[in-house]
Order: structure tokens, then sequence, then C-alpha cells
């Protein structure tokens, strides 16, 4: 028997006290084995957290992909959740498919990275969303964007990314596009791909097999897995489609005849053979956007968004005000846009907008804002219609017919989405005997086309029996809107604002400045918008900081009915202060090393600076 002899000495015990003795140590819990280093992107542990929990039928997708070695066309209806099928799959499949790349619209690149962490729990994920944005080799995944795909492809083909995945496809449709010669590019070199598109058949069905080419070179034939809503998820509410005759404005009725005479020749020759040929309208769209053609029909189609907007107004002020509903609006044309959330403001009724122009942060700001119910009306052009949810309304209207009825669905769908519990409703403002009657033809034989080839959920459609004129017996919006020729850019007369470095706040009553309007007038100026409050009647947007003025200046003055800056005397930074030192200094004649009081403006009291 052997023993350990502590080579340490006794401790010296005091008197009347008894020795300390250890305490008993509890048995401790076996450890668990750890998780093997491994180089690239993988070195951190992906599984953290319990599983995010899919549907039925979100299982069966992942379960699609592994079985066909995740080269797939992913069909699903929008609102079906693709997004979490694909996580899902590169979560349970990390060795194999990372690092990966996605291929996504610019307006939702936030949004993927957001849900990429909530899906996979510490995941890396790099955001390559400029050109100038490197890539990170440690990363899991890559987001990049549709607008970038052309010019970083070589980059991207020698990445060495395992797993492309492209969320809406169809912006690859076009085999001319130079980001489709991109894709084309990236996916020779990777050895996964995934397309994400919730219409894969926008125009003809050239496009949908050209979609499957860039799975299957050779024979085109890829696996494909399209699920409907109803199908896969009968707990949400049908919708339904009302078309909304509209009067609009004699005004307006006499412009847009005006220009129809004008442009009489080129219709009766034009938009025929766009009927018989389904996919003129976006080829001639993504060719030459100024062109002869396509001008002259979107000036007739604007003539016909602005004579619209008394019509829209009124029908949201009904929903809003008589049956407290938040409703959600598309429109395309920035003007139109511009006239209806000034009309909007004119009722009282609260607004988001979102458009080409938004920026990320804004964009969230918006979708918050209108899923909290701080505000009533939401205003959305085509930059709206993807990756957003807005499932707080169930009452959604088309200002202006888009030209195909795959767009027309996506925006649709961000009110019909997995979490709505209430029947929905798309309302399609429709000017008789117009322009309208045509693009209604054209859509019809799109959708037709997209449920012989992909199928699509039959929806109840009617036509409202009475014509929306209620408009012309509410006081602000019966005296019509401008016309195009008089007024093209529909601007606002908003008075010039002061240096923005001068402005602290700027107060105003949304009933008389469109808060959109106002604060892009702001940007243009160089505001910065730090803080939003609404409150008695107004909104106060506040620009900078109170640290960024001299202590007591900040003052409140009206600039014009209903609208107020807060404004102040700079605060100098350290840069300008020693300005003013180095001319003092040359003012006083200092040469010598000395020390001196000298006052420096905006200080208040002076204080003791050296100076050589």
């Amino acid at each position: 028997m052997s023993f350990v002899v502590s080579r340490k000495k006794p401790a010296k015990l005091k008197k009347g006290k008894a020795p300390r003795l250890p305490k008993p140590r509890k048995p401790s819990a076996p450890r668990a084995p750890r998780e093997p280093r491994v180089k690239g992107p993988e070195r951190r542990p992906i599984y953290r957290g319990p599983p995010m929990v899919l549907r039925p039928f979100q299982r069966e997708g992942v379960d699609f992909l592994a079985k066909n070695d995740h080269r797939v066309l992913l069909a699903d209806a929008p609102g079906c959740g693709k997004t979490p099928q694909v996580l899902m799959a590169i979560r349970e499949n990390a060795r194999k498919l990372c690092p990966a790349l996605i291929v996504v619209p610019a307006s939702v690149v936030q949004n993927w990275r957001n849900e990429a962490e909530r899906w996979i729990p510490g995941v890396n994920v790099c955001l390559a969303a400029t050109v100038a944005a490197p890539l990170d080799p440690r990363a899991h995944i890559t987001v990049t964007t549709w607008d970038l795909l052309a010019s970083r492809a070589e980059e991207y083909a020698r990445a060495g990314f395992r797993y492309l995945v492209c969320d809406e496809a169809h912006y690859a449709k076009n085999p001319e596009a130079q980001r489709t010669k991109g894709l084309v590019e990236v996916a020779s070199a990777v050895p996964h791909i995934t397309l994400l598109t919730g219409t894969p058949l926008v125009n003809d069905e050239e496009e949908y097999h050209g979609l499957m080419r860039l799975i299957d070179p050779e024979e085109g034939n890829p696996p494909i897995l399209r699920r409907l809503l109803e199908n896969v998820a009968p707990d949400i509410p049908q919708k339904k489609r009302i078309i909304l005759p509209a009067e609009i404005p004699d005004e307006i009725r006499r412009e847009y005849e005006e220009v129809v005479q004008v442009y009489e020749q080129w219709l009766n020759e034009y938009l025929p053979k766009v009927m018989e040929n389904l996919s003129a309208v976006s080829a001639v769209a993504e060719r030459a956007v100024e062109t002869e053609s396509l001008s002259k029909l979107s000036y007739l189609r604007r003539v016909l968004g602005r004579g619209k907007v008394p019509a829209a107004a009124a029908w949201a002020l009904d929903l809003v005000k008589g049956k407290r509903e938040q409703v959600v609006i598309f429109g395309q044309y920035v003007d139109v846009l511009d006239l209806l959330g000034q009309a909007l403001s004119k009722l009282g009724i609260t607004y988001v907008r979102l458009d080409g122009t938004t920026s990320q942060e804004q964009r969230q700001a918006a979708v918050e804002a209108f899923q909290k119910k701080q505000v009533d009306v939401f205003l959305g052009s085509q930059a709206a219609r993807e990756g957003i949810t807005l499932t707080n309304a169930c009452n959604l209207l088309f200002l202006e017919r888009w030209w195909t009825p795959a767009a027309e669905e996506q925006a649709e769908d961000r009110i019909r989405r997995i979490g709505q519990t209430r029947p929905t409703t798309i309302w399609y403002l429709h000017a008789e005997d117009s322009l309208d009657d045509r693009i209604e033809d054209i859509v019809e034989r799109k959708r037709r086309l997209m449920a012989h080839y992909v199928g699509i959920a039959r929806t109840e459609t009617s036509t409202h029996g009475q014509v929306m004129n209620v408009w012309r017996q509410i006081k602000v919006l019966s005296n019509g809107v401008p016309l195009l020729a008089h007024n093209p850019k529909a601007t606002l007369d908003i008075p010039p604002l002061p240096s923005a470095k001068q402005i602290f706040s700027v107060i105003f009553a949304p009933q008389r400045w469109p808060s959109d309007a106002l604060m892009r007038h702001m940007r243009k100026n160089g505001c910065r918008t730090r803080q939003i409050e609404r409150g008695n009647g107004v909104i106060r947007v506040q620009s900078r900081s109170v640290s960024a003025f001299t202590a007591g200046s900040i003052k409140r003055f009206r600039l014009a009915e209903g609208l107020w800056l807060e404004i102040g005397k700079p605060e100098a930074r350290d840069a300008a202060r020693m300005k003013m030192v180095r001319k003092e200094r040359a003012r006083l004649g200092v040469r010598a090393l000395t020390t001196r009081r000298i006052r420096v403006k905006g200080r208040g009291k002076g204080r003791a600076i050296k100076l050589s």
C-alpha cells in the first residue's frame, strides 16, 4: 500500500477554534464529447439551440431536397415558406452544403440574414451586397444580390461554394440578360443548386423551360416541387378578388382622351401585337426602357393612375375610418403614389411608404410600424412585393394594374401568408373604357397560361356592382388632382430649409404636409432621421442630438402653416475650435510660447489654451 505525503506545512490553529474541514465535492456530470475541429466555415458549431419547428409539408420539402441531391426547382406558391425549407436543409447538411451562396433581390438581403440566424443559431453569415464587399472565407452562408451577380460572377465561381440558392429565380428568366449569364457561370462551378420561385412562369412557357435548364442543362427536366397554399395550409382563410369600377375626374378624362387621339394609330397597331405575343411587353421593357412605344404606354397609364387617386383615397377612408381596418395599397408610378399620399394626409389617414428609394433600415421600420398598428395604410410600389409580411391587413388595393399575374399574386400574398387568420380581399381599381380593359385581357391570358403549366389556385373573382364615385362628395377630394401635363412630378411647394447643421428637429402637421414628401425633402437637405415621435396631431422628426448644439440655443419657430423648425447654434467640434484658435493667434500676432486666455466663439467662458 502506498501513501501520498503532502509537502504543505500544516496550518497553525488558533486557540479555541476547530480546524475547518473541506466541503465534500459533488459528483461532476460527465462531459459531452467535443465536436471535431474542422477547417473552413464549418469550424464554428452550427447546431446550437433547439431546432425550429417546420410544418409537415415543409418537412417534406426538406426531405425532397436531400433526396434529389439539392438540385431542385422549389416552386411552392408564395406564402408557403420556401426560405425555412432551404435554411433547414443547410442546417442538416452543413458539411455537404457549406459554404453556400444565396442570390436574392437587393430589397431582402437583410431579411435573409435575419432568417438564417433564426433558423440556424450560431451560423456565420456574410453580406456581399456591394461591389467592394469582401467575401469571408469563414462564413457558412454568403448572401449577395442579383444586381451584383454579373459583375462578380468570376469571383464567386472561384470562391469554392458548394451550394447555390437563387431566391426569386424568375429574375433569370431572360437567357440574354447579363445576370442570367453570370448565374450560369457560377452554377457550372457549384455541385448543388436550388432555384426558389413562387412564380416560375411570368410571361410564356419558354421562360419556364429556361429556368429548368439552369439546373439540368442537358435534358432540361430537373426535379420540381410545387405546392399551393390552399393545399398545404387549409387553415388559412380563402382569398377573393373584386374589380372595382372607378370614376375619374372630368379633367383627367379629357386629358386621357386627348392623349388617346394622339396615340390612336399606335394603340391600334402595337397593343394587338402585344396581346398575341404575351412576352412582348416585358421583353421591350428590359431591352429599352425609354423607347417611344413604352414611353407612350407609360404616359397613358400615369394619366389613368392620377385619375384613380380620389377613388383610392375614398376607398381607404371607408375602411380605415368606417371599419377600423388597416389596408395595403400598391401602385407603380412615383408621382401617382405622391398624389395618393397627399390625399391621405388631407383625410387625416396615417401611412408609411416603401418604394425603390427606401433604404433597408427604412424598409424594416415601415413594415414594423404597420404590423404594430402605428399607421393605417401601407403604400408600396413593385419594390414592396417581395420579402415582407403585412398580415395585419386583410384588404389590399391595386391602384394600377401590372402586366403579369405573377407580379400581382406576389403582391397579393403579402397579406395572405402563414399566420393570417382572416379572409383576404384583393381590390382592383378599374377605369372603364380605357387602357385598363386591354391590360385586363393580357393579365387574364397569362393567368390561364400559368394554370396550364405550373398550376395556380382558383380564386373567386367578381365585379363590384357600384362605381366608386363617392369621392365627389368628399370636400378635400372633390377638386381632383393636377393634370400630368401641368405638374408632371406632383411636387409640393415645401419651403426651403436652413443648413442641416442648424436643424435639431422638424415638426409638421401630416394633414398639411405628407410625411413621405417632407422627409424626402429633409433627406435632400442633408438631414438625418434619429427619432420619430407622433402625438397631438403632429409628427416630430429629430435630426441631430441635443449635444450637437450650444446649451440653451435651440429655439422653435414657424416656417409655414403646419410646419415648425427647432434650430440651434451648432456646437464647435475639436477641429473647428482649433481652427478658431489659430485664426485668433494669427490676429493677435502671437509668436512666442505663451499661455493666454482666449475666448473661443461658441464656447461660453474662455479657457487657457497653450499657443506656440
